[in-house]
């Protein structure tokens, strides 16, 4: 990122100091300082702009991992729903298959009485 200094006449704050009565020598420390943190810190739009398009387009790449892994976990389920309705209609035919036993059986067994 690039960064713009905000404009700051260190020279001048240096004079305001020492005119107040803080000595030349002090006067300039602080002025150096506050001088090396504006130009520093200091961000732009246009890098925030910047800034915001990129957590904008990390946010679209997550949202798309999310949709997949989301077509992916359906597509699972799906499956095992097929698989599991597979296996239900041969517990339904087992079932049909041993009632038709017992009545074949019970009718048989009251047919002789």
């Amino acid at each position: 990122m690039m960064h713009m200094p905000i404009q700051f006449d260190t020279l001048d704050y240096a004079k305001r100091l020492a005119s107040s009565g803080v000595p030349t020598m002090q006067a300039e420390a602080h002025a150096a300082a506050l001088g090396d943190v504006l130009g520093s810190a200091v961000v732009v739009h246009g890098e925030l702009a910047a800034v915001e398009r990129n957590v904008l387009g990390e946010i679209k790449l997550v949202e798309q991992r999310l949709k997949s892994f989301e077509q992916k976990i359906d597509a699972r389920l799906e499956r095992m729903d097929l698989r599991h309705g597979a296996d239900m209609k041969h517990v339904y035919w087992m079932m049909s298959t041993l009632i038709l036993l017992n009545l074949g059986i019970l009718s048989k067994l009251m047919l002789q009485y």
